[in-house]
């Protein structure tokens, strides 16, 4: 082989491998760039995720002071009346679905505050519905008083007054809601991702298996 033959296949050489470091570079680059768009998803999702899972905890937090309020100072206030017989108009069976409803709820919320959106719903909803339905019917109760005759004046809004004290679990209830739509939805999701994943999951080859 002459001189100039090597040399030229020598520059061929020297060229080839050229190309493939710079289609090596390249794949290298595309890697890298892949690897960042990953890890920019991944925190996204995160800082998404965070500041969902913070808006939960606020609604939670809501719940808790309705429940305090409404459910556990003034639903207390009427079991006791009740049960104790402070209060001889609203029957013992009133306080005990107050009692009920009262359970229910602060388990919804401990749960909730533990990250359980969907069985916080099935607790809390529960207890806000069983306990509504004793203060509504205290609320009937007065209101069919209160149109009777010889009814004292100062007492018209008494109905009103109680309405206020029970009705703001309403804000339990909706929040309570809110929170279990949120966990349903991120089922599913999770749910849409994984089944992704196992279909497109590697197959095992005839010849491996």
């Amino acid at each position: 082989m002459s001189k100039k033959s090597k040399l030229k296949r020598q520059a061929e050489k020297q060229l080839e491998q050229k190309r493939r470091d710079e289609l090596d570079e390249q794949l290298e680059k595309e890697k890298a760039l892949r690897r960042g768009s990953m890890a920019a998803r991944k925190m996204r999702r995160s800082a998404r995720r965070g500041y969902v899972n913070g808006l939960m905890i606020f609604f939670t937090l809501l719940m808790l002071a309705a429940f305090l309020y409404s459910g556990l100072f003034y639903g207390g206030v009427t079991i006791v009346g009740a049960l104790g017989g402070f209060a001889e108009l609203i029957p013992n069976s009133v306080a005990y679905r107050m009692i009920v409803g009262d359970a229910l709820m602060l388990a919804g919320i401990i749960i909730s505050f533990c990250g359980k959106h969907i069985m916080q719903g099935a607790f809390a909803l529960t207890g806000s519905a069983v306990y509504l339905h004793g203060a509504l019917a205290v609320i009937n109760d007065l209101r069919e008083r209160l149109d009777q005759r010889g009814v004292d004046p100062a007492l018209y809004d008494m109905d009103k007054d109680y309405m206020k004290h029970y009705l703001p679990i309403l804000v339990l209830t909706v929040f309570s809601l809110v929170i279990l739509i949120y966990g349903i939805v991120t089922r599913i999701s999770e749910n849409r991702r994984r089944q992704k994943q196992r279909d497109n999951a590697p197959v095992k080859s005839i010849i491996e298996s």
